[in-house]
């Protein structure tokens, strides 16, 4: 029996389908799962035993395919799946995928090194991307072999962040070390950006879920991590073209909403304040756009309150910290 039919059999109440969808897709699960820990560099063989996976390798796997298998039980329980568009293999493929993914670089460093080989690996990784040197240099640095230090660097850790960047001595802001003089704004501008945000965020909102998904993730914004339009395709089943497609037509539908929305009014006022005071004749605009700026500024007074409390707050805390370092 196909996929497609116990999954229909599924769908027209039969429970014991879904137990069958399970034990027939064993292989699909270990199949995605041997990919993604290939991809981490998990496959790892017996040093004595060429043939035989080590117990990590067997850990990672056996972990890999418990949350496929429970990825795809709540694909199949959710119904969301859509005989007429592709096959059930098709559909599971990039949510399985994503999962094992999300896993690893979740649990990686934690559980697949040991103590010293983890603290070797962040080292290797400092000296490649923040000390700019190659793997020879490095090799010869920490006392390993070339081969090792290749492995290291392209380890997927997630240890590498922009506190590695800086010199170890360096106790101030990291990011005002690496772009001197771009955060360095007023508080005016701060509040302005962090305004636009907000309204910029309840116009995003306004898109289709899909939308969201597909400009979001391009964009790494409002939530979404960051994705390439390869993986977006692969969640939604479409090509990247279609997907490069659909992120234009969702920015195309925020420049739409954006006449006559709250940010629109929140950026006309922003430019009415900053303006001189008009000589007389020449604030027919002011007038009549009077009551509206009114309103727009009402709503955003909340906004401008959180912001206002929360630089008192950062300010407080940071003449104690200056108080507690004389």
């Amino acid at each position: 029996m196909t996929n497609e039919q116990l999954i229909r059999q599924y769908y027209d109440g039969d429970e014991a389908a879904l137990e069958k969808l399970y034990h027939k897709n064993i292989g699909l699960i270990r199949g995605i799962a041997k990919e993604a820990a290939a991809e981490f560099n998990c496959l790892i063989m017996e040093q004595h035993h060429p043939n035989q996976r080590s117990a990590y390798t067997k850990t990672i796997l056996d972990d890999l395919c418990g949350e496929g298998a429970l990825e795809l039980l709540t694909r199949i329980q959710s119904r969301e799946y859509d005989e007429s568009r592709a096959a059930l293999t098709t559909y599971l493929y990039p949510h399985l995928k994503g999962r094992m993914t999300r896993w690893l670089e979740q649990n990686l460093g934690c559980m697949a090194l040991s103590k010293d080989e983890t603290a070797a690996v962040r080292q290797a990784q400092r000296l490649y991307h923040a000390a700019w040197k190659d793997t020879g240099e490095i090799a010869e640095e920490l006392g390993i072999s070339e081969a090792r230090v290749s492995r290291y660097v392209r380890y997927n850790t997630h240890f590498l962040g922009v506190h590695d960047l800086v010199s170890e001595g360096y106790d101030g802001d990291p990011y005002e070390r690496l772009m001197p003089g771009m955060l360095s704004v007023s508080a005016e501008q701060a509040v302005y950006r962090k305004v636009c945000i907000e309204l910029l965020r309840k116009l995003f909102d306004t898109l289709p879920k899909k939308d969201r998904d597909i400009l979001g993730k391009t964009c790494g914004v409002f939530g979404y991590s960051e994705a390439s339009l390869k993986e977006i395709g692969m969640y939604h089943m479409m090509k990247e073209s279609a997907v490069e497609k659909a992120k234009n037509r969702a920015v195309e539908k925020l420049r739409e909403a954006y006449p006559g929305s709250r940010l629109q009014v929140w950026r006309a006022v922003h430019r009415m304040l900053r303006r001189p005071i008009p000589l007389p004749g020449e604030d027919s605009e002011l007038r009549r756009n009077f009551p509206q700026y009114v309103r727009a500024l009402a709503e955003v007074y909340a906004i401008l309150e959180e912001a206002v409390a929360n630089g008192e707050r950062y300010l407080g805390e940071n003449e104690s910290s200056n108080t507690c370092e004389k």
